[in-house]
This record gives C-alpha cells, structure tokens and sequence, in this order.
C-alpha cells in the first residue's frame, strides 16, 4: 500500500466525511478538522499514518483502541461516531466538543471564579470515576482535553485506550488538574479558600492516599451548591470559610504531618459533605407546550397527537411534600377523592418509600441512601398510584407513553439525548423546547397498558419510560413492562400532563 494510497488530505471525500485542515501529527496518528456531510456537522478525524496502517500489529491495537473508545457512553465524554478499516484507509471520526481548552485559558491569562472551577471539577470526576468504575484504561489527561463552554460547562476528550487500567495515570491526572486550575483561578472571591483547599488535596505529591474521583465530585458539587443556592449563598460572601479545627492543626502542625495526613482529610470531607445546608426549593420551569402534528413515535412509526402541554421536569420532592401536606388536611371521608378507583384496599397512604428519612434529608441537604439530595431532586419510591393521585390532586394526569415519547421527538433526536445522573431535575440532560430529564436522572411511570411489540405473545402491561441514574442504558428509548402497579424503586419518578394553556 503506498503512501497515497493511504493517506488523507484536505479535501478528500472519504465515505460521508470531507476532510480539512491537519490539526496535530503525532507518532502514529493525525488528527483533521472534517465535515460530516449527511448532517453538516463539523467532527474530528483521527487517522492511522501509513507505517501504521501496514503494521498489522500496530494496526489491531490503533482498532482494539477504536472499539474502547465506541463503548463509552458517557455525556461529558466525547462520543465516536464511526470508523472506517479497510484496504486503503484506517480511520475514526469522533465529536468535535465546544468550548475552549484549559489550555486557552492557560495561555491567555483567562482566571476562572470559585464557582466555575468546581463546577467544571465536578465535570471531571463524574466522567474519570465513569472509566474507573468500569476498569477502563486510559491515557493520561492533558489541559488539552478539558474543553469548557461559554457557561462554564465541560466534557472530555475520550482518552480510552484498550488494555489493563493503570491507576498511577488516575492519581497524575488528579495532580495536575489540581494544579492547572490552582494556577488560574480568581482569588479573593466568594468560596476561594475552600476551593483552594480542594486542589490543594488533589496536587499535594506527597499523598499516599489521594483523593477519590468519587470524593473530588461530592466536594465540588456541595460547594457548587453552596455558592449557587440563594438561602446559602448569602452567608458564603468572603473568599474565607472556616474549615474543620482537625483538618487546619493536621495542615499547620508540621511535626505531626506524617500522622496526620489521613486526619485531615477527614476533616475537610466531613466538612463538606455533612455540613447542613437547610436546602431551599428554587423556582422552577413549569410546563411546556407540545403543539398538535405528527410525531416519531416509540414503535417506529409516526403517530399524530392533539396539543398538550407536560411537565418541563420530574415531580420534586418538594412538589411531592405540598401534595401529601394537603392529603393530612382532609377529613376521612375525602381522604380518597384523588385516588384511582381500581386502587388496592390495603394501600393505605402515598408515602413514598423511606419518606420521613428521604423528606429530612432532602430539607437539609444530606445524604439519603449515599445519594446527594435537596428538595429540588425528583421524587421516588412512589408506585402508579402514588403517581396517579398527585396528578389528579394537580387537575392532570399521567402522560402516555407516545405522550412521553413525543415530549422528546418533537425537538430532537432520542439518540443524541445523553442521560444525566442523579441530579436536581433542572440539571438534567435537556430537549430544546427545554424538558429535562426524558433520557436521564429517573425512570418514569406513564398512564395506560400498552402492548410490547418485540413480545405480542404478552398482553399489555404497564410501562415505564427512559434510563435512571441506576439503568443508564439506551436514554430516552429506554422502556420497561411490568405488571405491577405498586412497584416502588430509588430511580423511578414521574411527570404530568395538562391541558394546552
């Protein structure tokens, strides 16, 4: 194979890709700027060189690479679109992400607020823990592969690579991230001194016990929250914050560092993680309008609705709390005025599973069953009945499931949709008529049975709609049977459906 052969080159069309500029050359790969024509979209081109290519073995492992990075899936890592192996070319196209690098801010003297470099910390440690769950390798990250949006948003290059995972490369990458954002944020602003203090932790080369990824989220998100949330806000206006008594003598009393180090570090995590926060219920977006025409349907086919208008987010806990609050004032004989008639006769309340525990958490912003929790989270353990009566309570009603699915179809495309976490409901993926969470956070009761086409030998069941932060898998086309109307699950919530306003 020569070297023509082989080659890409700006201008070149290749399959559905129209390659441009050379972006970067290295030992064994190119990097282009391309176009991808079917869609217009610009992506990224990462090529085998020609020594590569002709190398069978160098060429398996450039492909076994290919197919680590494919099996990603992960909204905050850059996603591969497709590659492309054969006798004349050996090539991926990848997502081009948005955003400026850490390394443009570097270079141009750009700082970073407190605020912002938690939150993009945050980002960081969601997406490494994601590969370190699952023993995935990786090369090391470099200020190159952090980009960050206009609002302080970021996601990562995908740096998988096949092979054993070496967890050296994670505590480097925990180092120098800690560094290069110590380098460049803004001192002297709100939430400072304990920003600092956290990448202070994550750089300290003299750690034997670094930091988790797990533990670098929780910080970064409790102080996010902290400086976000108005009600905390207010008392978080100097750059200084006082820090746990154990955890600044463990930093000051230089003689006993060797015997302290661990001391100190469980300080500063349970000064994050456990300090009260008395979590406020913000305003949220209240319902968005669907108009009526035909829509992709969840069987592949379009179907035609009337206008409706459903709910922009899940029922939080705080939603949830007002309704069973305007249960307890009924008298007993209108206890039941909301709930379906076909209800069992040993259901005898629409507390939530763990409801005082999960209603006490949420209220002062702990930890519930490990999770991170404030009123603004979507509400769960409740069952179809449970669903069904608050959205009678509200004067609505549970979506369908071609309702639920259309939420989504009439603006995007369900696979492009990427399922977010466990999160507040408003920090969820988002449609572009703005509905959060159809993909992501939790799975979702909807009104009637419905039959399973991949299954007609069964009769119609009761169905769930989209991924949870438990079953991430297959977003907004995820969908589950079930014949029982009082399942309870920790990932399963719902919306409602109104009228048109």
């Amino acid at each position: 194979m020569s070297e023509q052969e082989n080659s890409l080159n700006a201008g070149l069309q290749v399959g559905d890709y129209t390659v441009g500029e050379l972006l970067a050359r290295g030992t064994n790969t190119q990097l282009w700027q391309a176009t991808q024509q079917s869609v217009q979209r610009e992506v990224i081109l990462s090529s085998a060189n020609v020594c590569l290519a002709n190398d069978k073995n160098l060429r398996a492992s450039f492909i076994n690479d290919v197919r680590t990075k494919a099996s990603l899936d992960h909204p905050l890592i850059g996603s591969v679109l497709e590659a492309v192996n054969d006798e004349k070319y050996c090539f991926f196209a990848m997502e081009k992400l948005n955003g400026l690098t850490l390394s443009n801010f570097c270079d141009e003297g750009k700082r970073i607020s407190p605020v912002h470099v938690v939150r993009v910390l945050r980002n960081i440690a969601s997406a490494c823990k994601y590969l370190e769950d699952r023993d995935i390798r990786s090369r090391p990250i470099s200020q190159h592969d952090i980009f960050i949006d206009d609002l302080f948003h970021c996601r990562i290059a995908n740096m998988a690579v096949s092979g054993k995972i070496d967890h050296n490369v994670s505590t480097q990458d925990k180092q120098l991230i800690g560094q290069l954002f110590h380098d460049i944020i803004e001192h002297g602003k709100p939430g400072s001194t304990r920003t600092v203090s956290l990448l202070n932790y994550m750089r300290d080369l003299g750690r034997s016990l670094p930091l988790s990824w797990q533990k670098i989220h929780d910080l970064a998100d409790e102080v996010e929250r902290q400086l976000t949330q108005p009600s905390v806000s207010k008392s978080i206006q100097s750059p200084t914050m006082p820090m746990s008594r154990v955890a600044n003598r463990s930093l000051t009393n230089k003689t006993l560092i060797a015997t302290t180090v661990i001391t100190a570090i469980t300080g500063l995590v349970y000064f994050f993680t456990n300090t009260k926060t008395n979590s406020t219920a913000r305003a949220l977006p209240n319902m968005v309008l669907i108009p009526a025409g035909k829509y992709a349907g969840p069987n592949g086919f379009n179907i035609r609705l009337r206008p409706y208008s459903i709910d922009a987010h899940e029922v939080t806990i705080n939603q949830y709390a007002k309704f069973l609050d305007a249960l307890s004032l009924l008298n007993e004989e209108n206890k039941n005025v909301f709930q379906h008639e076909d209800q069992p006769a040993e259901k005898i309340s629409h507390e939530p599973d763990d409801w005082p525990a999960l209603h006490s958490a949420a209220k002062e912003g702990r930890l519930w069953k490990n999770l991170k929790i404030d009123l603004n989270y979507p509400i769960v353990g409740v069952d179809w009945w449970d669903a069904y009566a608050y959205a009678e309570w509200m004067g609505r009603r549970l979506p369908t499931r071609e309702e639920w699915y259309a939420a989504c179809t009439s603006s995007d495309d369900p696979e492009e949709l990427k399922p977010s976490g466990w999160l507040p409901v408003d920090r969820a993926e988002k449609t572009k008529k703005g509905i959060y969470g159809l993909a992501g956070n939790v799975s979702e009761w909807t009104r009637k049975r419905s039959l399973n086409s991949a299954d007609p030998s069964q009769p119609a069941r009761y169905v769930i709609c989209g991924a949870s932060y438990l079953k991430p898998h297959y977003g907004v086309r995820a969908i589950e049977w079930v014949d029982d109307r009082s399942l309870r699950r920790s990932d399963l919530g719902f919306r409602t459906l109104g009228s048109t306003p």
